[in-house]
């Protein structure tokens, strides 16, 4: 929230900006040329730049949700294996203390 917060403050400073500075400035690019105010281009730069960074941050983002699937998947798979080791470890407990599976101990005699 407070990111969309900043990102407002800022795009309403550059759009004061570009309604401040309408005149018309020649700008080249490379061999092309046209002319726009200054504040238009600084507003649009700026947006692109926006853009830009939200899908760096949305592919970084895309490359999180995937390892945290993966190791959702691990504590899974580790979970089961948890259970059922115990319930082998609660069948060979019942296995070892259960009257009939023992063998009576021989007597000593005098």
């Amino acid at each position: 929230m407070l990111r969309l917060l900043i990102i407002v403050i800022i795009l309403a400073i550059l759009i004061v900006f570009a309604l401040s500075n309408t005149d018309l400035e020649p700008v080249w690019l490379i061999s092309f040329g046209w002319h726009i105010s200054v504040g238009t281009l600084v507003l649009g730069t700026s947006v692109a730049c926006l853009v830009f960074g939200y899908l760096t941050g949305w592919i970084g983002a895309l490359r999180q949700r995937s390892r945290a699937r993966r190791a959702e998947g691990q504590v899974r798979t580790l979970e089961s294996q948890i259970v059922e080791l115990h319930q082998r470890l609660d069948r060979l407990q019942t296995q070892t203390q259960d009257p009939a599976t023992i063998s009576p101990s021989p007597e000593i005699r005098s």
